[in-house]
């Protein structure tokens, strides 16, 4: 298929980062490949005497698109030694799409062959330098399997050149910089990250991680708590990591005694509700770690919650009986309003 576009005015304007370039015919060109772009398939744009022409392979992408999907498929359920098999016949049949190097690059990673995951990602690069996952990936197996920080940082800055909204990317290098010790500048890239991209579970844990390392446990268990919300599935390593995350940070928390002094606030807050005093009391013979009485079930003029000292996290069990009676005042006040309203009248 061949489609031609006049070069003039109004074809900038269908373009408008083409447009806003000042009519970069570069900048067009760009913008026209990505859009005319299937899948893995790219179109060759050219300019030829003031027209621009794009030739789009239909052939080939009707031939191939099905054995592509397939490989993508079985990517997916790992089933790599079948999806090798059609990539190795889709790569002989077309030598320059970027993206059958890639998968197959990603393929012999995951199964190990971190060399060879290297080879296959430079002829995906030879043939797009601009694909971005295959540089991604580079980065990935430089910093995660050979600890070439530097190297992989080399990757990643392409990445952020060819797309500079790829959050993943951003994300990526901030850990880098997180294993270096560089955690202010790491914080940066996440946040950024974040920016792009607000329900990427990974960048919350990373973030979660940064607060962990300033002494920060509020914010550690606050971004633990959202990674959980954001993770998508509840198996896997992330899923987990932010479960320590969250308990460990939640552990802290309560050793900084700021629960002690919401629960003393909260207390005196109800207090003034029910005109009635509350009464904190020890009692380590309790079988719970805290539990409430109330005055009118026990004939007292003050409610009591007794609290065992030797349970964890006794202060936020404390605050859990004071909101039973919370529910109490709250269910008492439409009586009261009804008898005011009965002697008004």
């Amino acid at each position: 298929m061949q489609i031609l576009h006049r070069l003039d005015e109004f074809l900038f304007g269908l373009f408008p980062k083409a447009k806003e370039s000042g009519n970069d015919t570069e900048v067009l060109k760009d913008e026209m490949t990505k859009f005319y772009t299937f899948g893995p398939y790219k179109p060759i744009v050219t300019f030829e005497d003031g027209w621009v022409k794009v030739e789009i392979n239909t052939p080939v992408i009707l031939s191939e698109e099905f054995d592509f999907r397939k490989v993508v498929a079985l990517a997916e359920k790992r089933n790599f030694t079948e999806a090798k098999s059609i990539l190795r016949n889709l790569i002989s049949k077309n030598k320059t799409n970027s993206e059958y190097y890639r998968i197959n690059g990603q393929i012999l990673s995951e199964e190990g062959d971190r060399e060879g995951a290297i080879d296959s990602l430079i002829d995906a690069l030879r043939w797009d330098p601009k694909n971005a996952w295959a540089l991604l990936m580079m980065g990935n197996i430089f910093a995660k399997y050979k600890d070439d920080i530097a190297t992989a940082m080399k990757y990643y800055d392409q990445v952020l050149k060819v797309d500079s909204r790829n959050n993943i990317a951003m994300n990526n290098i901030g850990a880098n910089l997180m294993q270096q010790g560089k955690t202010e500048a790491a914080k940066k890239y996440f946040q950024e990250a974040l920016k792009i991209n607000s329900n990427y579970a990974n960048t919350y844990y990373a973030l979660g991680l940064v607060a962990e390392v300033e002494s920060d446990p509020f914010g550690a268990f606050d971004y633990a708590i959202t990674t959980l919300k954001k993770s998508t599935n509840h198996k896997d390593a992330l899923f987990q990591n932010a479960i320590a995350l969250a308990l460990s940070s939640a552990k802290k928390v309560a050793e900084t005694g700021s629960g002690a002094k919401i629960l003393s606030e909260y207390l005196h807050r109800l207090e003034f509700q029910c005109d009635t005093k509350i009464e904190l009391v020890e009692d380590p013979s309790i079988p719970t770690a805290a539990k409430i009485e109330l005055a009118e079930n026990y004939g007292r003029s003050n409610h009591v919650v007794r609290y065992n000292p030797n349970k964890p996290a006794v202060v936020h069990l404390q605050m859990h009986e004071l909101v039973h009676l919370s529910y109490v005042i709250e269910a008492e006040e439409p009586k009261q309003t009804c008898c005011l309203l009965r002697l008004k009248s």
